[in-house]
This record gives structure tokens, sequence and C-alpha cells, in this order.
């Protein structure tokens, strides 16, 4: 009764509702201020009273205007009050709600300005609003309704005055000039003291008085800042109304990307997109910035401001990033990409073009963009777009990837000529890169495809056209063994066109024609300026060196090419390619566990199931470990890998031609597999032939035969794999007569001196087993002889394969092991070449065998030779093995037998 009756002498109806008691009161506001908490408390209190009060609070940037806005508009927000914020920060007509424009004069600006800001009132609840001491509209000053220009404070009372009667009021200036004396209170506000600053910054971030006071020199005492560092100024308006955030939350808006979440971002693309380092901001700064690993992540609230920015100030920040790029060349990879994509926003499509003519190999940062580019660029310039992007494509080998034959097909619909010429040749070019010889054919016979490989033309597309067709002629011929067909197209002048991709090619047909210097030469000339050429030559470099018996130099050019390969960012299937070639060095080193180890790498870096779905790569991978699994003695794992290559062989899919070959070279390598495992010995090093027949011998035969039957093709390839078949056969064939027929046929065939030492050395090897120990001395000299000519040729002194030679030695050891001691001393002398260690033991157990089989006192002349009889009851073979393996070598030791 009481209550109401005083309800009624205040003319207050007793039902009105009861405002919830804000939440306690702020820690940035208890710590830093008794003037901030009593503007607090005298606000809400007069809320919860049921007025609506009218306030106003001035002081300088970083008193704490924003920070008290922030905690008022949060805790009466949960007391279930309406709060309007506006912030008129920069131009205040972004922040307020959209108004035509009534005409150019002063009163007409000043009725717009005034109705922006009508429409933005609610008709009730709080207005915070805060006034910058640089308020404009547009670039307009703020104006009276007359059209007078006035102050910001001034402006701001002239709302207050317009406000309607039921909305509460809290002004926020930074300059109280023109604010009239009758108006509403102004309470003054003061930056926290040091003592109060150093005390919140121990509070919130748990740190000493020393480090709080270092920080707060840099913040200095700056409330804003300070709320900013501890994490606590988290709300994206707050953010930018600090002009160092503002200034960060700008350079996040030109990386975030539509369609593309948030990520995080080195200190390179930071500095491109600010224009200055990191370090350069202020520690409140970069406080907005979350340490992931190397790289800078954006906080959630900054990327909430930089979404929040007007489009025309990211206008700009875009135009600056592009400016920035244009002026300075060698960014890294990752910040070069945001500027492709600034370039491409803004529509810059000659500045793309221009830089890419410069720079081919950057072509790699157009793919993400070609949906935009596609969409936005006029047709020539989406024509030559379209063209960088194939030739990124084509070079990494991945003509079948979506966006490559998206911009192949747009090629292909110009009305250009030249241009769908162009598209015509490239789509025949990935038909040979998939194997689909005759698809490739039927594109260049093509009637306007035959036109410009006749004409004189001087049309740059054309140009470029008629160069890549004779390379596809060129890979064609080279594929079906035409090699003087694939010679003549590598070497038209008008294949010149195409750069470094012509010396490429070149080196390749000089290398399958047997013009060895000519293919060094052309592959050395490939420039650094096309990183993944470059590392392509390097490897084709390697695979010739590898043929031509130098496995050292092969394995630092392979290295080098998967390095180079790995920086230009190649494909995994290309890598793999490579380092399985690598492996096969390491095995030729002698060294066959380091050969597994990067043959191991290249399988995982294919998954079981290829992506491109014929698995053939896979099954070449799987293939060439075989030689690498019977060289560390696992013939049973190797016949298991066999099994799983020619699974995926016998679905080839449109890499039929390829798959072929890598059936058969996969046969044969299942045949020494038998021999491997017939004769005992791990597949290194010295390995004789065959002298006595088991089923494994046999079976190796069987398969051997058969493959032979088979007329080999005229490619290079097929012709090695032919000469290596024969050498295979003799070394399996017990009769050592028939297994001279078999070498004579591959040295018949020989074509430089590393291969015929290879044959010279089995030659040597079946004369001993038919017991013309002098015949078999004359082609080991011979051998030797050759194989100087391989350490030297080429115009350098190389390393020759020190497996060879140290089949050589084994067999001369074989050869004289009448001699005796004699023998074993000068093979003693021999082996201490380092490059003998991995081979050591395999020609102590050659030499040892041949010692038992000539003398009768080769367990005395042992004793004599090792000078102690710490072996016995060990073969006076073993106890050579055992000498031989006292060097500490990696992989198998090639003395011991399979067991």
């Amino acid at each position: 009764a009481i209550l109401r009756e005083l309800a009624q002498e205040t003319g207050r109806p007793l039902d009105t509702p009861v405002i919830a008691r804000p939440a306690p009161l702020p820690d940035e506001l208890e710590l830093l201020g008794r003037t901030k908490k009593r503007v607090y408390k005298q606000f809400t209190a007069a809320l919860r009273a049921g007025r609506h009060p009218r306030l106003a609070v001035s002081g300088k940037a970083g008193v704490g205007k924003t920070v008290l806005l922030s905690y008022l508009a949060t805790s009466l927000q949960a007391a279930g009050q309406t709060v309007c914020w506006l912030n008129l920060v920069g131009d205040a007509l972004s922040a307020l709600p959209t108004v035509p424009a009534r005409g150019s004069s002063f009163a007409a600006l000043a009725a717009q300005q005034h109705e922006a800001m009508q429409k933005a009132m609610p008709a009730s609840g709080v207005l915070l609003l805060r006034i910058p001491a640089d308020l404009n509209f547009g670039g307009q000053p703020p104006r009276l309704l007359s059209g007078t220009p006035v102050s910001p404070a001034a402006w701001a009372y002239s709302v207050v005055q317009a406000a309607p009667r039921e909305l509460a009021v809290l002004l926020a200036l930074e300059d109280p000039a023109g604010w009239p004396e009758d108006g509403p209170e102004l309470i003054r506000l003061r930056p926290p003291t040091p003592s109060e600053a150093r005390a919140y910054l121990m509070q919130k971030l748990g740190v000493t008085r020393e480090a709080a006071s270092d920080l707060l020199r840099e913040t200095g005492q700056n409330l804003d800042r300070l709320t900013l560092l501890t994490g606590t100024g988290s709300s994206a308006s707050q953010l930018l109304t600090d002009p160092g955030v503002y200034t960060l939350a700008l350079a996040l808006s030109v990386l975030l990307r539509p369609g593309m979440p948030p990520a995080s971002y080195s200190p390179d693309v930071w500095q491109a997109a600010l224009g200055h380092p990191l370090q350069d901001l202020p520690v409140h700064v970069r406080s907005q910035l979350i340490a992931d690993g190397a790289r800078w992540r954006p906080s959630p609230a900054l990327i909430q401001a930089a979404l929040q920015l007007p489009a025309a100030k990211r206008q700009v920040a875009l135009e600056q990033l592009a400016q920035r790029g244009r002026r300075g060349g060698g960014w890294p990879d990752d910040a070069k990409a945001f500027w492709f994509a600034a370039l491409t926003e803004l529509g810059d499509w000659s500045g793309l073009e221009r830089f890419l003519v410069r720079s081919p190999a950057d072509s790699r940062f157009l793919p993400d963009l070609w949906p935009a580019i596609r969409a936005s660029a006029p047709a020539t310039a989406r024509e030559q777009l379209a063209r960088a992007v194939v030739d990124h494509y084509a070079g990494r080998g991945e003509y079948h990837d979506s966006r490559a034959r998206d911009a192949l097909f747009s090629l292909l619909e110009s009305e250009r000529p030249g241009v769908q010429v162009w598209g015509r040749v490239k789509l025949a070019e990935s038909s040979v890169d998939a194997g689909n010889f005759e698809a490739a054919r039927q594109q260049l016979g093509r009637p306007e495809v035959q036109q410009v490989l006749r004409d004189t033309l001087t049309d740059p597309w054309t140009l470029a056209a008629r160069s890549d067709a004779l390379l596809v002629q060129a890979a064609l011929a080279r594929w079906q063994g035409h090699i003087q067909a694939a010679t003549a197209a590598v070497n038209d002048p008008h294949t010149a066109q195409s750069g470094a991709r012509a010396l490429l090619w070149r080196g390749l047909i000089a290398k399958d024609s047997g013009n060895w210097s000519e293919a060094l030469r052309s592959l050395a000339a490939v420039s650094e300026q096309s990183p993944l050429l470059s590392a392509r030559a390097r490897y084709q470099e390697g695979d010739l060196r590898l043929r031509l018996g130098q496995p050292g130099e092969a394995l630092r050019a392979l290295l080098d090419a998967a390095s180079r390969l790995e920086l230009a960012g190649g494909t995994h299937e290309e890598l793999a390619r490579i380092l399985a070639r690598a492996a096969t060095a390491e095995r030729r080193l002698g060294y066959p566990a380091r050969g597994m180890r990067l043959m191991d790498r290249a399988l995982g870096l294919l998954p079981a199931h290829s992506s491109r779905g014929d698995g053939v790569l896979r099954a070449r991978l799987l293939s060439e470990s075989l030689p690498i699994l019977l060289a560390v003695g696992q013939p049973d794992q190797a016949l298991r890998q066999a099994t799983r290559a020619l699974e995926l062989l016998r679905q080839p899919g449109p890499r039929r031609a390829e798959a072929e070959y890598r059936t058969r070279r996969t046969h044969y390598r299942v045949a020494l597999a038998y021999l491997t495992r017939g004769r005992g010995l791990p597949y290194l090093h010295p390995f004789s032939g065959a002298v006595q027949d088991n089923s494994d011998l046999a079976y190796a035969r069987e398969l051997l035969d058969l493959l032979l039957q088979q007329a080999p093709e005229a490619s290079d390839r097929e012709q090695v794999l032919t000469f290596d078949m024969y050498l295979s056969r003799a070394l399996v064939e017990p009769q050592p007569r028939l297994a001279l027929d078999f070498v004579r046929r591959a040295l018949d065939m020989t074509d430089h001196p590393y291969a015929e030492t290879q044959a010279r050395t089995i030659l040597a090897e079946a004369h001993l087993r038919d017991a013309q120990t002098g015949v078999a001395l004359s082609e080991i000299n011979r051998a030797h002889t050759l194989l100087r000519r391989v350490q030297v040729g080429l115009g350098g002194t190389y390393t020759a394969e020190p497996g060879l030679a140290a089949q050589l030695l084994a067999l001369e050891a074989r050869a004289t092991a009448e001699d005796g001691l004699k023998m074993l001393e000068w093979l003693r002398d021999a082996l201490q070449d380092p490059l003998m260690a991995p081979f050591r033991g395999g020609i102590w157990r050659e030499a040892g065998q041949a010692l038992e089989d000539s003398r009768a006192d080769a367990v005395q002349i042992v004793e004599t030779f090792t000078g102690t009889q710490s072996h016995w009851p060990l073969r006076p073979t073993d106890s050579l093995i055992v000498l031989g393996s006292e060097a500490e070598q990696e992989g198998c030791t090639s003395g011991s037998r399979i067991d």
C-alpha cells in the first residue's frame, strides 16, 4: 500500500519493469580510474531507476572512452536493455544507414547528415555514440540543419536534442570544444596512472612488475592499447578504433579470399600486405596475432574486424599491395600468390600478362585464380592467361587436372584460328602423356594443324603451335623407335619457340640415338630459370650416366634433380621416378640398403591406388625395386613384389604401350629372382654364372627364352632390355658353351664402352667356367681397358662403376688362383680402393672358392696369408670372407649366401 501511494504521488505506475542489476564492475574500470567507475555507476543507476539519462564524456585517445562504452554495452545487453552502439570513426556515412543525397548545397548536405543519424537512432533503449575529433561525412564537416559547419561536439549536442524522449544517450567525445555549458553533464576522463596500469597488466597477464613496466613503456598509459594487449578488448568494433589494429585489419582484408577460410600466414605474407615487417607493429597490435609455428594466425575478433571494413577501404589496400608487388620483385612464393590474387581482383590483366612474360614459372599461381579469370577477363587476356594455366599443368604432366582441361577447352572455343590450333596441339600432347598415341596422331592429323606445319606464319599463337607440334611428333616417333624422324623433328629450327622444352627434348632424343655428348650438351643447356625443366634435365643426365656406367655421377645428378623438383613444386609422381633411379644408382655403387630406403620413400609418395586410375607408375616402381631386393638377398619378397606390379599392369588404362613394356621388364626381373635364388647369392657384384643346375635356374631359363623369342622392337629401351636378357641368360646357363653363344649375341648389340665392358666381363666368366683360362684373361684385360674409357669418357674424369670393377677383380682372382699366395697378396692391394668396400666380401668369396678348387694346400696358403689360425675350423673361403667383411659395409654382405 505504501509503495502504491508513493507511485501515485510520483505519477508512475507500480508495474514498471525493474531492470536487473548489471554484472559486477569490470576489472578495466575497477582498476583503472574512479572517474570511469563513476560514469558507469551513474548511467546504469539512472537506467535502473527508470530514467532516460543524457550524459557525455570526453578525453583524448586512449583514456578509455571505447572501453567504457564497450563494457556498458555488454552489461546493459545482459540486463535486457536494447543497446545501439555507433562508432563514427572515419567517414561517418559508412557507419550510418544510407539516405539519398538531396543536392550539393550546404543545407542539403546537413539534411543528409541528420536524416542518416535519425534513421540510426532507435525510438527507445540506449544509444552509445562515439564522436572522433575528425568527424566527417564523405569528407564534409558536420553541419547544423541550417548548413552551418560546427565542431563535432556541437553537432553531437544537436543529435542529443533531437533524440527521442525514451532514448538514453551516452556520448564519448575526443574534443569537447563547442559543447554548450547548459548541455547535458560533460565528464572529463583521464588515462590510468602508471601504478594503475602496471597493476592491471600484472593481474591480467600474470607478469612481474619489471615485465609490466617494460610493456607499459611501449603501450603508454593508453587504456585502449592495454585492453587490447591483455585480450579483453576483443570486439571487432573496439579493435577498429585503434589506428594500428585498423591498419592490421586492412592488411588482413586483402588476404581473406572469397570461399576460403582464414588461415595462418607467414611473416613474408604479412609484410607484403602491410608494407613493412610485423616487428614494426606496436606490441598491442601484434597481440591480435596468434603464433602458429613459424606463421601467424589472426584472432577471431581481428577477422571480424577485417570483414566489417568498408569495401572502398579494402579496394585501396588491394591497390597498394599490387603497387608494392610491381615495385619490388623477389617476393617469396606465398607472398607472391597474394599479389597475383590482388591483380586478378583488381582486373589488372595487362599487369599479369607482362609479369608472366618475364617470369613464366610464376604461372603456378594462376590455377587457383582461373575461375575468376575466366569469369571476368576480356577475351584476349583470358586466352593469354588460359595458355599460361595450360602450360603450367603441361609442365607438371598434369593434363588431367580439371582446371587444366577447363582452360584448354576455353582455348578450343576461341574465335581465333591460331588459338584453336595451339589448344589442339596441347590436346595431342596430353594424349602422348597419357600413352594414347593414336589419339595424339589424330589430333596432329587434323587439317588446321597440318596447315600450321606447312605454312610460313608470323602469328605468335601459330608459331608456338608449330613448335610444340614438332615436339609432339618427336615424342611419337621416339615411342615408335623411329629415332631419325624424332631427331629431325627436334632439330627443326622452328622448335626454338619452345625454349627450354625443345632443349630437353633434343637431349632426350640424342640420348636415345646414342649421341651421348650431344645429349649432355643439350641437357646442360636447359636453364635453371625453368626450375621444373632443369630438374628433368638433371634426371635425364643421371639416367644417361647410369647407362654409361658412371653411377657416382648419376647419383649426384639424380639427387640434385630431386632437390630441384621439390623446390619447384613438382608432382609426387615425378619425384618418385627420380628417387627410384637414385635407388638403382645406390645399388650399383654397392649400397642396396640405402637404395631400398630411397625406393621406400618413392613408393610412399604414391598411393596404393593411383589417383590417375592406371597404376602403371606404381607398378614401374615396384618392378624397379626387384633388383634391389635381390641385392639384399630377398628373392621371395621380390617375387611377391613382382606379383603386385603385374596385377597393376593388367589394368593399364590409356597407358597400354607403357604397360606392355613394363610387363616384359617385370617378367625379366622375375627371371632374375629365380636366378638369384637358384645361385644362392645376393644379386650384387661379383656374381658368377651357374655351374650346377636346379629347378629355379631351369625356370629362369624358361622365362628368359620365352621373352627372347619375341622380336625386340626398334625402340632404344627395348634394345637395352634385350641386351640385359642375353647377359642374364648366359649366367643362368650351366653349360658354358651355350652361355658363350648368348653373350656373343649381346656383344653384337653393344654401342658404347660400358655395354661392351659388361658383355666382355660375362664373356670372360663363361670362358672360366669352360676352363679356357687364357682366353678369359684376355677378355678381362680388354674389359679393364674399356672400363678406363668409361672413366675418362664424355670430356671429363668420372667414377666408373665399382661393381663392374669388382666383378673383373673376382674373375682375375679365379683365373690366377694357381698362383696361390701371390694372387691373394695382389688382390689385397687392389681391394684397398675405398670404392671396393661394399664388394670386398664377395670378391674374397670368389677368390677363396677358386683357391679351394685349384690348390690342395688352400688351408695352408690362407693361414700364411692371414698370419693366424684364428679362423679354424672355417673353410679357406669363409676365412677370407671374414677377412673381407671386417670393413663395415651397409646393406647386405655380398659374400654371404642366401639362407
